[in-house]
């Protein structure tokens, strides 16, 4: 293992440690850290320099999604077409925290459907703040249920990351698709049965309502909305929001365009005034800054973690050291570990560590569609618990919760589900014995 290897493992431990004690500012942590390892590993201030501009470029659509994203909601929120939807939503509730679960569960599915996780989070998590707040559920939940249902989708064979894992080991994506059709299927199920271990935990942490409780909120819901700028307003950003999301799910208007596009128009019509756009932008200007802020440290630590070439290292040493004389328990023990795998790796997992993987289990007869898609599939729900990538941070800000605290509450039940995923595999024979 060379040094270099060392210092990149010590940096996530550093930063890990860091962030769980709140020692700082993530946005400060991911641009510290990183760049103290690449100079200890003996990297040029001009190297390192060439390495950030790369991760800034990988993260620049994310970055201007959120700053947008933020804006665009703080809207559709003062002109009350939030207050409208919780009305009517709350029409169809009764006083159960289970079914404000599902809502937000079945919302997590629908919006995944055209494969972005950036959409999955920005109309599951506003759309669902105010009935969670309402019924006491803590927003760590509404986050546990957005990661994993976003995550569950990602075997369909039109997910990006999926193909692009394909690729890798050329292999077709409808091959290994129809082969883990009977998982899809169970992750879905296993999803919404989710609900009921999930609610006995928020209504022992205080989650629900009493009747009298319920019953106010019922008679809150039938006063009239005081609608900021008129009801007209608030029926035009309603309607035209769910036009631009209608696009965006079908893949005809980019999510990037669609909300920079919808926070021009809707600036303009919800504040004519110049001096009135300039105190709304100012006034939002905070959390739009800090997240921003966020993702440019996650640039910082994503472009020197690829370019320095260690994460890479780290992978071939790791399969290079793989004893070949049981393939039972090498692939069963890399689909249980896949989770945290996926939120150390990356996309270094799937380009360098499973490719590695199917050529070390190739002499054993086992192939590419018998270790790619159970691997892919056991770490499917990572995607919004890693540290190092920048979609998470997305869901944090609209969530307003801090990764430690997701952490803290999501990694063991997404770890737990992904282990499940994984011996579901075993028992109906996709992951071989």
């Amino acid at each position: 293992m060379s040094l270099n290897v060392i210092i990149t493992l010590l940096m996530f431990v550093v930063i890990l440690v860091l962030l769980l004690k709140n020692v700082s500012k993530p946005g400060v942590i991911f641009t510290g850290v990183p760049i103290i390892a690449a100079l200890l590993m003996g990297f040029s201030l001009k190297d390192i320099n060439g390495f950030i501009g790369k991760g800034l470029q990988s993260i620049s659509g994310t970055t201007f999604l959120m700053v947008f994203a933020v804006m665009f909601f703080g809207m559709l929120h003062d002109a009350g077409v939030f207050k409208a939807l919780i009305k009517f939503l709350t029409r169809f509730l009764k006083n159960s925290v289970p079914s404000t679960i599902f809502i937000a569960q079945l919302i997590s599915m629908l919006t995944q459907l055209d494969s972005s996780g950036a959409t999955t989070a920005l109309l599951t998590i506003p759309s669902m703040k105010p009935l969670f707040e309402r019924q006491h559920i803590r927003m760590e939940a509404l986050l546990l249920v957005e990661s994993i249902g976003s995550g569950v989708l990602l075997l369909l064979p039109y997910m990006p990351g999926f193909v692009e894992n394909t690729a890798y080991v050329n292999l077709d994506v409808y091959e290994a698709y129809q082969y883990m059709i009977p998982v899809l299927i169970f992750c879905v199920i296993a999803f919404l049965l989710l609900n009921i271990p999930l609610s006995m935990v928020e209504i022992r942490h205080g989650a629900g309502m009493t009747d009298e409780e319920f019953q106010k909120v019922k008679a809150e819901m039938d006063e009239p909305i005081d609608f900021k700028f008129g009801k007209g307003i608030a029926i035009f950003d309603g309607v035209f929001t769910l036009l631009m999301v209608a696009l965006i799910l079908a893949g005809k208007l980019p999510t990037n365009l669609g909300f920079g596009l919808g926070f021009v128009i809707l600036l303009f019509v919800n504040y004519p005034k110049v001096n009135d756009q300039k105190e709304y932008i100012k006034r939002n200007a905070p959390t739009a800054f800090e997240m921003a802020f966020t993702m440019l440290g996650v640039g910082v630590l994503v472009g020197i973690n690829g370019q320095t070439g260690a994460m890479n290292e780290l992978a071939d040493t790791i399969v290079a050291n793989l004893p070949t004389g049981s393939i039972t328990w090498i692939l069963l023990v890399f689909c249980i570990f896949s989770l945290p795998l996926s939120m150390v790796f990356g996309n270094a997992k799937g380009a360098v560590l499973v490719p590695a993987l199917v050529s070390v289990l190739a002499g054993s007869g086992l192939t590419p569609v018998q270790i790619m898609p159970p691997t892919w599939a056991a770490g499917m729900v990572a995607a919004n618990l890693s540290l190092f990538n920048a979609s998470p941070y997305l869901a944090l800000g609209l969530a307003g919760v801090e990764m430690k605290d997701h952490l803290k509450y999501s990694f063991l039940p997404c770890w737990g589900f992904s282990i499940m995923t994984t011996v579901f595999m075993l028992l109906i024979g996709k992951l071989p014995l």
